[in-house]
């Protein structure tokens, strides 16, 4: 087991007189967190350290979030707040998991420029899934998610039999790329609640049988995905954007505001926004561009029992009676 580091950080040395200069846990981005640092190019990696020098950082995201829920373990604290910086020039082939026993509420953080200039992250196998997190309240920014052949690049399990607790996943600032043969950008399963998809862009999501998507849900055994944010977020060249498997498995009493989806040039969009399956359903819908046909053949579904809220975006198929001749939607795709 990884033991917290015991040095004097460089950043700030202890002074004599001052309380709490000389503190083990050194620089911080919150009073109960650490800084771990992960870069596999940098001549000083050191996957045997403890990760919390920027000089000799850690090789793997993996390895780092061993060594915090090690380290919160000798510390007998939480450690949420705590931050892993992942480099800008970073390209990470590893299948990472967040495990129910890792600290809650922290973040890995991509230090790259954001869309297509970001940390590279691909799963370790094509077929295999970069990343998924199984701890609540967990923030993944600033990466370019390339996504392998049938693959996934972010799932999010809530299966409280197991321990799964992926509540209050916030995921900002993303690049999605499919690269015309990824099968899911994200992927909830089970039920997680609050949670956050928010200013990211996803394409080329494409399997040639329409069964790729941008974001989808495959289970809802114990429930449907539930008060979830999907805002300002951009979709195109897509199969499928936003959607369940077998069309049955959606959301409930969550927001869509903000989202452009495209209907597609090279890649055509079969489901543009598909939120038929939720249980309860009561969605709201609002502030969103949609292109293409508004309508159930264009792919935009509402719950069937219970549609919510889609007034308020704006659409191009003036010809549908549910849009207005300004072009605002005025009532849920039929």
């Amino acid at each position: 087991m990884s033991l917290p580091q015991v040095r004097l950080q460089p950043f700030y040395p202890g002074q004599f007189g001052v309380a709490g200069s000389d503190v083990q846990r050194g620089l911080r981005w919150e009073s109960q967190g650490i800084v771990l640092y992960v870069d596999e190019n940098h001549p000083g990696v050191a996957d045997a350290g403890d990760g919390t020098n920027p000089e000799q950082p850690l090789a793997s995201i993996q390895t780092a979030i061993t060594r915090l829920t090690n380290f919160a373990t000798a510390l007998g604290t939480s450690l949420e707040g705590s931050v892993i910086v992942v480099a800008g020039e970073a390209t990470i082939a590893e299948t990472v998991i967040i495990p129910a026993t890792a600290p809650a509420h922290c973040i890995i953080r991509g230090m790259g420029m954001s869309g297509i200039d970001a940390p590279t992250w691909t799963a370790a196998t094509a077929a295999g899934t970069a990343l998924t997190i199984r701890q609540e309240g967990w923030t993944v920014e600033g990466f370019r998610f390339v996504t392998g052949a049938a693959g996934t690049s972010v799932r999010l399990e809530w299966v409280p039999a197991s321990g799964f607790i992926a509540n209050r996943t916030l995921i900002r600032n993303n690049f999605f790329d499919g690269a015309w043969a990824g099968l899911y950008g994200i992927n909830l399963v089970g039920a997680p609640f609050d949670v956050w998809i928010v200013n990211n862009e996803f394409r080329e999501y494409r399997r040639a049988d329409t069964t790729a998507h941008a974001i989808i849900t495959t289970d809802s055994t114990e429930a449907n995905a539930y008060m979830c944010v999907v805002r300002n977020n951009l979709f195109w060249e897509n199969e499928n954007h936003i959607g369940s498997l077998g069309d049955i498995r959606g959301f409930n009493l969550s927001v869509f505001q903000g989202n452009t989806f495209h209907e597609g040039v090279l890649i055509a969009a079969t489901r543009m926004l598909d939120l038929r399956g939720g249980t309860r359903g009561e969605n709201i819908v609002t502030g969103n561009v949609f292109c293409g046909d508004y309508s159930n053949a264009g792919g935009y579904w509402a719950n069937a029992a219970n549609p919510g809220n889609w007034v308020g975006n704006i659409a191009e198929d003036v010809a549908e009676v549910t849009v207005a001749d300004n072009g605002w939607t005025i009532a849920p795709p039929a």
